[in-house]
């Protein structure tokens, strides 16, 4: 098998854990596997009784699964549909209200196809950089798709957790869909509910999960998320797939490290740290972004890389507007602990 998948859970500060993730591969076919995440909506009454209605709903589907008997979106489809009607019929006959979002990835060799409703997300890296997402279906992100907030403001925004569409009531879901073909080594996809997410860019995300085993990435995720919220948290779910292939996989951003074609690098909140900011420096040009680059490389410990970012505030604004490179220095000082 060409793929390896790993998740991870935590309650958060809530009562009851509304999440549920499920993995499978196919009972016939190797190379074919399903990644599901649901997150049942806490304002609903019922939500952990829908986001189990909807595995329950896709993964004998799942088991059914014929690549050549219908696409791949169409097979997705019938799953969000079936799922849509578990979660309904949840609430019938009784004072229930239940709905859930999901989100699911499709893996059928070297092709992912994913669905998805509501807010609970999908990412794409490639050898350690953020390639896409999906959309939520919310109002915050059409704020951000019209230019009306960041996705930083997004993230804290008091209505982010406001959906327009959901599984499970009277009215159609929205379902959305798109897919990634010619997968590569090293092409990783994270599934993640809203109580992860919340907490952070989508470039912290790609260098965390990308040179750490995939059990490791989503405990050092989960914990980050549970120190962000600050005793205030929803609950967490993540998964991970990530195409392993034959050929050995690069590392992030790869000569750019240095050491990386001749050792291993042990990971690290440091680690972390440094390839969180070589990411942001990358694309920048100029003499102060060569100069910081070249500290952050020569950086020896943990110690003397906050020195160098707090000492270089300023020329990181310099870089970019002093709003967000502020939220950045915090943000690779928070990586650090």
């Amino acid at each position: 098998m060409n793929y390896e998948f790993a998740s991870a859970e935590n309650i958060g500060d809530r009562k009851e854990q509304q999440d549920r993730v499920a993995f499978a591969t196919h009972p016939t076919q190797a190379d074919v596997l399903i990644a599901v995440l649901a997150d049942g909506m806490g304002g609903h009454k019922g939500g952990a009784r829908a986001s189990q209605a909807v595995i329950d709903a896709v993964m004998p589907i799942f088991e059914t699964f014929d690549p050549n008997t219908g696409s791949a979106r169409d097979w997705l489809a019938g799953m969000m549909r079936a799922a849509h009607e578990r979660v309904t019929a949840k609430g019938r006959g009784e004072s229930r209200d239940p709905r859930s979002t999901c989100v699911m990835a499709l893996v059928n060799k070297g092709r992912v196809d994913w669905a998805h409703c509501g807010d609970s997300r999908l990412y794409f890296f490639r050898h350690g950089e953020f390639l896409r997402r999906t959309e939520d279906h919310s109002m915050v992100e059409v704020l951000v798709k019209q230019g009306e907030i960041s996705e930083e403001e997004a993230l804290s925004h008091p209505d982010r957790s406001r959906l327009f569409t959901s599984l499970g009531g009277p009215e159609d879901p929205q379902i959305a869909y798109d897919s990634m073909d010619r997968l590569a080594p090293g092409d990783m996809m994270l599934l993640a509910s809203d109580g992860l997410w919340a907490y952070f860019r989508n470039r912290e995300l790609a260098v965390i999960a990308d040179y750490r085993g995939l059990t490791e990435a989503c405990d050092r995720l989960v914990g980050l998320a549970r120190r962000r919220a600050k005793g205030n948290g929803d609950n967490i779910t993540v998964a991970m797939v990530r195409h392993v292939g034959s050929a050995a996989r690069k590392g992030l951003l790869g000569a750019l490290f240095s050491g990386s074609k001749t050792k291993s690098v042990v990971p690290s909140p440091f680690e972390d740290c440094r390839r969180f900011l070589l990411t942001y420096l990358r694309g920048a040009k100029g003499p102060a972004a060569e100069a910081i680059t070249r500290q952050v490389e020569q950086c020896p410990d943990t110690a003397a890389m906050k020195q160098v970012i707090t000492s270089q505030t300023q020329a990181l604004a310099s870089i970019t507007n002093p709003a967000k490179a502020m939220s950045f220095v915090e943000r690779a000082i928070d990586l650090l602990e």
